[in-house]
């Protein structure tokens, strides 16, 4: 058994670019990109390279069969997304990045042989399979709650993201509008201005300005009733 703050010691953004760059052909195996806000980049099988993100923050979107819009919100220092089982590529999928990004495009087989010189261990890809069985716990909690309650749990999600400015207040990011919360939340945009209205007048919510203020953010958790949500 690992302790959390090994694994994530070891899988930080600037232990593995140290580990990338000992080897002399890093140059030549990988790229760092700017990516604008809004970039959408489409994923599929085909491709050879994964994707770590060095700054801003990309939803990694895919749907169910069940046509539900599934997302994990990726942030800085991890990989969007990175090949566990040798020759197997994970499922398709779309990007989009919110704001101004900055990613580092990677080789697969390229990063397989540093990692397994310089990670004999397997700390970093035990850290992104903790990770990854988090994000399947949120998204299998979010197909069990009605609209109005994936709404609350988007903002919870979003939450982590933003500024907290207190230990109860919360700055969500700059860049999110009410047609992405329903995006995120696979509701209707109708519903979310509905709910945000709901949460003004709780004293849980100021949406009336850029950037929209969580003033209390305990009280939002306590409105879902789902205890050890994980940043993601």
């Amino acid at each position: 058994m690992y302790s959390k703050e090994m694994l994530e010691s070891h899988a930080t953004f600037e232990n593995i670019m140290k580990i990338l760059k000992k080897d002399p052909r890093f140059s030549e195996y990988c790229s760092q990109t700017k990516m604008p806000a809004g970039t959408n980049l489409r994923l599929d099988r085909s491709r050879n390279v994964c994707y770590l993100l060095e700054r801003g923050y990309v939803k990694y979107n895919f749907s169910g069969e069940d046509g539900m819009r599934n997302f994990y919100i990726v942030y800085p220092g991890k990989f969007i997304s990175l090949p566990v089982v040798e020759g197997y590529i994970p499922g398709a999928g779309n990007l989009l990045f919110f704001n101004d990004s900055v990613c580092w495009t990677i080789d697969f087989e390229f990063l397989r042989k540093v990692l397994f010189k310089e990670d004999p261990r397997n700390f970093i890809l035990i850290s992104f399979l903790n990770e990854t069985r988090y994000k399947l716990y949120v998204l299998a909690t979010v197909r069990n709650l009605n609209a109005e309650n994936r709404i609350l749990l988007t903002l919870v999600r979003l939450a982590n993201f933003g500024m907290h400015v207190s230990a109860n207040r919360v700055e969500l990011p700059p860049f999110l509008t009410h047609s992405m919360v329903a995006e995120l939340a696979s509701s209707s945009r109708s519903l979310v201005t509905h709910s945000f209205r709901k949460l003004h007048d709780q004293g849980i919510l100021d949406s009336s300005k850029k950037p929209w203020v969580l003033e209390d953010f305990s009280s939002l958790q306590e409105l879902l009733k789902i205890s050890d949500i994980p940043p993601y």
